[in-house]
């Protein structure tokens, strides 16, 4: 059993349940090389603030929409895979995330997650498992996190409804400055027979709260003095 169903439990308003794509995402299929040069599709900016643009667009079949965050950072590449990879931290900035825990790694860059996210009154509370696969280019230095959900991979919680659909990915790509790009995008159908609408409002605020919290906390010096022997900076890339 895990031990997330003794986390406190604690109630937030209805933008809630797209955090579980935490460390997410379009797909473990799609390579890195082919995110990496640009947003395709029909695209709308739904947000721009503060240095954080949020875009999202229909998905075939689906009544919920995929999201794509993006934004520029001064930081380093082992300081985000190191706050990313720390679980116990992901309440503190993935939105309305309740809980993140580890439970398998088949080796640094393979993982599998289970993670607990909150939901209004008298709406279930969601939880979902999904894998974790890290790659980084040798050549541009990008880093893409694929998530993609694998929701039997772990036992059924009665607490929660099981999310069961799910891809996405982080992104970190250097830039000629010194800067970061960070892309996050995401699609998922959290069940339960949520409103679309409300769905479709989550697509908006999820991303660009766990950006502008990602922005805050990696500034700490846990994150900004990581160092991670699975992670290349473009200095290490360059000398080799």
């Amino acid at each position: 059993m895990s031990l997330l169903l003794f986390f406190p439990r604690r109630r937030i308003p209805a933008v809630f349940f797209v955090c579980f794509i935490g460390l997410i995402a379009l797909g473990m299929s799609a390579s890195a090389a082919v995110r990496a040069n640009g947003k395709n599709g029909d695209w709308q900016l739904r947000k721009s603030e503060d240095g954080i643009d949020v875009y999202t667009r229909s998905v075939e079949g689906s009544e919920l929409q995929e999201f794509r965050a993006e934004m520029v950072l001064a930081t380093r590449l082992q300081s985000l895979v190191a706050l990313v990879e720390d679980s116990s931290a992901a309440p503190r900035w993935i939105y309305q995330c309740r809980a993140l825990e580890l439970i398998e790694q088949n080796s640094p860059t393979d993982k599998l997650f289970y993670m607990v996210t909150d939901a209004p009154w008298p709406v279930s509370d969601r939880d979902s498992v999904f894998r974790s696969l890290l790659i980084q280019d040798e050549t541009s230095g990008a880093i893409t996190i694929e998530m993609e959900a694998n929701a039997d991979a772990f036992p059924a919680v009665e607490e929660f409804l099981r999310i069961r659909q799910m891809h996405g990915f982080w992104q970190f790509i250097p830039q000629d400055d010194g800067m970061v790009e960070v892309i996050y995008q995401v699609h998922a159908e959290p069940g339960g027979g949520i409103p679309a609408w409300l769905a479709n409002r989550v697509v908006v605020d999820n991303p660009y709260e766990t950006l502008r919290n990602m922005r805050n906390l990696v500034q700490e010096t846990v994150y900004r003095q990581a160092v991670l022997g699975h992670i290349h900076e473009m200095a290490q890339l360059n000398d080799n």
